[in-house]
């Protein structure tokens, strides 16, 4: 690794080293780099000297070769991709770069940032890394940064999301830093300018279309680039990203899935980010496994699959009750500042380490495993705070006392966890009533007169009519089954500032199965969710652990004696 040391003004000047590095700078920039590398000790710091009184910087010799910094003054690896869109953002003002998951887009973003502050001189240069999400530019992008500038030794400073160096006069001077862009903040992306200017626009798939045209209004002058890179939607059409990446005069280098090392077999070095290294990069990498399993999960006409693993962007044919990108944000919610952590609670079962509440409502929901087939599901939902806490299949699920016995032990480890918390509401459960369910439900209920348990038991008919008036609000539902998988898509609907009202903390082929069904709307203008039979018919599996998670928090309006549908 190559260590550049600033030098003053008043250091003896050697012509030599000027005229090499001149020289140098003719030469296109692999020859200069490997030229560089068979630099003595001793040259390599009078050049660096030149460098730095010539150009205001001793990083000026990578100015047209992020490739070159990455490797020789990061000590960093790149595989064959992001050596093409780092290369790229030295000839073309805009690249776009929709990738797929598990690419190491974040951390090529990172490498970037240093080196857009370093080769400039301090006070010419600006770089502005961007997010929807104020999250996702502090935590996932910027320590990064500030973990390369360490690994590195780089001069400087860098605090949460802003990097400072000395200018010439020794002032600090502010060279790059990072903001959040969520749609209703425009101002954020105004009044930026420098002689030097790069926007990194990371999660580009969720810039809206008011920030990404304020964007293209920065795009002035010989010295501003932007690079935009992030997976495309999984859900919504016509967006600022996908817009970006079909412009003729944008740079577009997609990466799918199969091009990248664990699919390819590249050779790329040794991880650098790991205390103690010795193994590939390419094992935070996306494999083959973990493509499999996506395609089996989700179907591979998905358009998970599409942003996913293929790096396309999603068609408009699929109208998802609830949109893929709205569960990962409910996914990835994070643990709240206060509350107590349930494996703290005392309770031998409790072994999580999520937080919950006191006096918070627990309540759980149950799907129960048609005629003994597909899956017996319980979630459970402890105030904001959703989980499955039981999966089974098999013949016993056909026994209605066997089943009834699974759903009374979550029952008990309930209202042992409400007790604990302080809650007066009862544990509520909602069994699904339809079929086979009906016998677990009766036998809970006869349990709890007899004061096994002191649960509510609430059956759910889902085929019933929603017994509510409808409302334009409400999506206007037209059964039961409609009206739960609506308000459970109300739960996981971010706001603006990516928050939504529940944590999602379940597995990953649960998360596949609550954005599965499509929505569409019947002849009387009523919503209707896709039936498991007709999932089935796409290839997918019946969603019976999504049906137990949206059942617990779901209050049915009391059922009628006979219920008339609403067409």
């Amino acid at each position: 690794m190559l260590a550049p040391a600033q030098a003053g003004a008043g250091d003896k000047k050697s012509l030599v080293a000027r005229r090499m590095f001149y020289d140098l700078m003719e030469l296109p920039p692999e020859t200069r780099r490997a030229l560089l590398w068979e630099l003595s000790p001793a040259e390599a710091r009078h050049v660096y000297a030149a460098a730095y009184e010539v150009a205001g910087t001793s990083y000026h010799l990578w100015v047209d070769d992020p490739v070159g910094f990455v490797e020789q003054v990061l000590g960093a690896v790149v595989w064959s991709v992001p050596r093409r869109f780092m290369t790229a953002l030295t000839t073309h003002k805009q690249v776009a770069v929709p990738s797929c998951f598990g690419s190491s887009k974040t951390f090529s973003c990172g490498q970037m940032v240093l080196w857009a502050s370093l080769v400039h001189p301090a006070g010419t240069n600006t770089v502005v890394t961007l997010a929807p999400l104020w999250r996702q530019v502090a935590r996932q992008l910027w320590p990064e940064v500030r973990a390369a500038h360490t690994r590195a030794g780089l001069p400087g400073t860098i605090d949460l999301t802003q990097f400072k160096m000395p200018d010439r006069n020794g002032l600090d001077t502010v060279v790059a830093y990072g903001i959040a862009a969520s749609p209703h903040q425009e101002a954020a992306v105004q009044g930026i300018h420098a002689a030097n200017l790069l926007l990194v626009v990371e999660e580009a798939g969720g810039i809206a279309h008011t920030i990404g045209n304020n964007l293209a209004g920065l795009m002035v002058g010989e010295g501003a680039r932007m690079i935009a890179i992030g997976n495309p939607p999984t859900d919504e059409v016509g967006t600022w990203f996908e817009k970006l990446c079909a412009d003729p005069e944008v740079e577009t280098i997609p990466i799918p899935a199969w091009e990248t090392p664990n699919l390819t077999g590249e050779d790329f070095g040794v991880c650098q980010s790991c205390p103690g290294g010795g193994h590939s990069p390419a094992r935070h990498m996306v494999d083959r496994a973990w493509i499999e399993r996506t395609i089996r999960v989700h179907g591979r006409k998905s358009n998970y699959v599409r942003a996913k693993v293929d790096a396309r962007f999603p068609t408009g044919t699929a109208n998802a009750t609830i949109p893929a990108d709205w569960v990962e944000a409910a996914a990835r919610q994070e643990e709240p500042d206060g509350g107590i952590r349930l494996c703290d609670l005392g309770l031998p079962e409790e072994t999580a380490e999520w937080k919950v509440h006191e006096r918070a409502w627990v309540r759980l929901g149950v799907d129960v495993a048609a005629d003994g087939g597909d899956e017996l599901a319980i979630a459970r939902i402890v105030g904001d705070l959703v989980t499955v806490e039981h999966v089974s299949s098999g013949p016993e699920n056909g026994n209605s006392v066997h089943v009834a016995g699974v759903i009374l032990k979550e029952i008990l480890r309930a209202e042992a966890l409400a007790r604990r918390l302080g809650t007066k509401a009862k544990v509520r459960v909602k069994i699904d009533g339809i079929g086979w369910g009906w016998g677990p439900a009766g036998q809970l209920e006869k349990w709890r007169q007899e004061g096994v348990h002191g649960a509510e038991i609430v059956t759910v008919i889902v085929s019933e009519g929603t017994n509510r008036r409808p409302d334009e609000e409400s999506m206007r539902p037209y059964r039961k089954r409609d009206e739960m998988w609506l308000a459970g898509r109300s739960l996981v609907r971010p706001d603006s500032d990516g928050a939504c009202r529940v944590r999602l903390r379940l597995d990953e082929l649960t998360l596949a199965q609550l954005s599965a069904p499509k929505l569409s709307t019947n002849s009387n203008g009523f919503s209707v969710v896709e039936s498991k039979p007709d999932m089935k018919k796409r290839g997918l599996s019946s969603p019976d652990r999504a049906e137990s998670v949206l059942l617990a928090p779901y209050e049915p309006a009391p059922s009628r004696n006979r219920v008339r549908l609403l067409a």
